[in-house]
């Protein structure tokens, strides 16, 4: 079970990279440049970064994580 909370974490970690790194480009993009249509696009990659967050923990929600200890006092 620590294996696949592990891979969960992992998982959710690397959207919410994206996110960050696609923020500071936006910010950034829009105080250099004022480009709106390429700040568009990288608010769109967020903005599917965040679906994809979403779409992880609506698994989560349907997903049983045991602590160790809890299968000792079950056997």
């Amino acid at each position: 079970m620590n294996g696949e909370k592990n891979r969960f974490v992992h998982d959710v970690r690397n959207p919410l990279n994206t996110i960050s790194v696609n923020a500071e480009l936006g910010k950034l993009t829009l105080e250099r440049t004022g480009d709106i249509r390429k700040a568009i696009g990288i608010f769109e990659i967020i903005l599917a970064e965040c679906r994809h967050c979403s779409q992880l923990l609506d698994t989560l929600q349907d997903t049983k994580f045991v602590k160790p200890d809890a299968l000792k006092d079950e056997g």
